[in-house]
């Protein structure tokens, strides 16, 4: 896979339109393709592709998409686009395999392995309300939502929350629509929506996503990139069929009835300790607190040190 690396470093860094650039990725390296189902289908080799979060070409790929799509239409503007969009799970993939490569008993321990490789520091200050998805009635977070990297000042190629990934709190494993997936027998993805039990759907639907803008979390984004996020990553073209089938059957809570348990490693510690009884009681208590309280999410740590 080094001479992939290679090959992604030498198209992303030439001199051209950024679009030219974008196609050679997508047609000439991993030959992807839509499939009847709506779904990006590329050399099954790659599939294997580690990229760690760091790697250069992540925030470089990045820039190239923020540069070609500057109008409000976003990712919708063209097919490219919306192939684009698709190419976002890929994306997630390959740093999800590098991640997966480092020791710990969970995801989340390879997670804090690579961060302390890697010397980052994670981002938790994004709402990961899209990806607590759930069927029927809303009680409480399942999952958190941390980013690489925290915060960027850089002025081009700015790696700032471009790495996303959803973890489940008390297991600490990470929720993914590639746990899910299977090969059929020409090694390709199966994308039939009816090839997948609905308790498959959770994880396609609460799933991580590479962003392609900065989304703004607590820290700082440039003026010029104050809307990239929304233009590319939340003004989306259409999904894969199953996607849009797991999102259909597994609906995000709603705003008013959502707050974020995790908001630093702490509270990570802090709500499993808790029962299942005890967040029952506690989480409405906590959504009521922060909603009257109008100021910053401090976590749930900081709510019951000081109410219990």
């Amino acid at each position: 896979m080094t001479i992939i690396n290679q090959e992604l470093q030498q198209i992303i860094s030439r001199p051209g339109p950024p679009r030219d650039r974008l196609q050679q990725v997508l047609r000439d390296i991993f030959q992807a393709r839509v499939d009847d189902n709506g779904f990006l289908q590329i050399t099954p080799r790659l599939r294997q592709l580690k990229l760690a979060p760091v790697d250069p070409f992540f925030a470089a790929f990045r820039q190239l998409v923020i540069r070609e799509y500057r109008t409000n239409a976003g990712l919708r503007q063209d097919e490219l686009g919306h192939h684009l969009h698709l190419f976002r799970s890929y994306l997630d993939l390959f740093y999800l395999n590098a991640i997966r490569a480092f020791p710990g008993v969970s995801d989340y321990q390879k997670l804090l392995a690579s961060t302390r490789t890697y010397r980052l520091r994670l981002d938790y200050q994004t709402s990961s309300r899209y990806h607590n998805r759930c069927p029927g009635q809303f009680d409480y977070p399942r999952n958190m939502k941390v980013q690489l990297l925290r915060n960027s000042w850089r002025l081009t190629r700015n790696p700032a929350r471009m790495i996303e990934l959803i973890v489940n709190i008390d297991t600490g494993a990470f929720v993914s629509e590639w746990d899910q997936y299977r090969v059929g027998p020409t090694n390709q993805v199966i994308s039939a929506p009816t090839a997948y039990a609905p308790a498959q759907l959770a994880a396609i639907a609460n799933t991580e996503s590479f962003n392609y803008g900065v989304p703004h979390g607590q820290y700082f984004v440039y003026p010029w990139l104050r809307k990239t996020h929304q233009r590319l990553d939340v003004h989306q073209p259409a999904d894969s069929l199953i996607r849009r089938r797991a999102k259909r059957a597994y609906p995000a809570p709603p705003a008013s009835r959502f707050v974020d348990v995790v908001r630093g490693a702490n509270d990570v510690a802090v709500w499993q300790s808790l029962s299942p009884e005890d967040r029952q009681r506690l989480y409405p208590e906590f959504v009521d607190w922060q909603h009257a309280s109008h100021g910053p999410n401090r976590g749930i740590a900081n709510f019951l040190k000081y109410h219990y």
